[in-house]
């Protein structure tokens, strides 16, 4: 059965509707403007979504607020120029390098290369074929902490690719007080 895409209005928020073949619901809602998506089966109905997306609109309604001031406060920030950029990508990748130094034998894994970039949606990937890891720029404006839980995290990514229970079983071994981390690392500044 192929792919359905359909919008309907909740207390004046549009909710994008996908169905297609999955066993659950799922809501997602994009941090770049706040839209609202929700994946569904394509055998749950209509008055199941709309009761799925009622039951959570409270925390849709926190997290688009959320989203909206973080938006404004990044559009508000001032436009560095291309030294600027540069000199802090280097100082950004040379922390980096220090923490992955100190964390491979700890972790007995390898990085290959660490590239700082500018990411909308991320602190951090890594490519667990190559074990590269690429980090925000954003992160220079964060507190040292937060850099070397982002590093630590992608690290972990090379002993499990995904976000499960194992995956995050290595991010609490290595790294006990990444809650807390996490939780200032997404604080808006």
């Amino acid at each position: 059965m192929r792919e359905r895409v359909y919008q309907f209005v909740i207390d004046d928020i549009k909710i994008t509707v996908i169905k297609k073949r999955m066993k659950n619901i799922y809501l997602r809602i994009k941090q770049e403007d706040g839209s609202v998506q929700v994946s569904a089966p394509h055998q749950c109905s209509d008055a199941q979504i709309r009761r799925f997306v009622e039951g959570r609109i409270d925390w849709i309604k926190f997290h688009q607020k959320k989203y909206q001031e973080m938006n404004q406060k990044r559009e508000q920030r001032p436009v560095f120029s291309e030294v600027e950029i540069k000199r802090r990508k280097a100082l950004l990748k040379t922390a980096a390098e220090q923490l992955v130094r100190k964390w491979e034998p700890v972790m007995g894994v390898s990085v290959s290369g660490i590239t700082i970039r500018q990411m909308k949606t991320r602190w951090g990937s890594c490519n667990v074929r190559t074990c590269h890891i690429n980090l925000n720029l954003a992160l220079y404006e964060k507190a040292p902490e937060c850099l070397e839980y982002v590093v630590v995290h992608e690290m972990c990514h090379i002993l499990e690719p995904s976000h499960n229970q194992v995956f995050w079983g290595y991010v609490t071994r290595y790294y006990p007080e990444w809650k807390q981390v996490k939780r200032r690392l997404n604080e808006i500044v």
